[in-house]
């Protein structure tokens, strides 16, 4: 059976990204959809969210041990969050509440 490149696109976004304290971790926002779409970090990983799309965003923690409004983040315009409690998260957006993003701090 021959893998067509788009498949192995396909299956890499739907695998979840796994990053340690170390490790630098962006997440882009483009076509009204976070990228990684799930991450599982560990405690104190900072997390850079990029808008790469061509309309404006609000990044906010609604779920989770905090909650966080990033506020207004025009197009090429970026929010940083440090993740500094263990638990499960969700960040949305706060204009498209339909762009959703579980963060699993370890």
């Amino acid at each position: 059976m021959k893998i067509q490149p788009l498949m192995i696109i396909a299956a890499t976004l739907l695998v979840p990204c796994v990053a340690t304290a170390a490790d630098a971790v962006v997440v882009t926002q483009k076509g009204l959809m976070f990228n990684p779409n799930g991450l599982s970090i560990a405690k104190g990983q900072t997390v850079d969210f990029v808008n790469n799309d061509g309309t404006a965003h609000n990044i906010t923690i609604v779920g989770g041990p905090v909650n966080f409004n990033g506020g207004l983040q025009p197009p090429g315009g970026h929010v940083k969050y440090s993740f500094t409690k263990p638990g499960t998260y969700t960040v949305q957006c706060g204009i498209h509440p339909k762009m959703k993003l579980p963060i699993e701090v370890k």
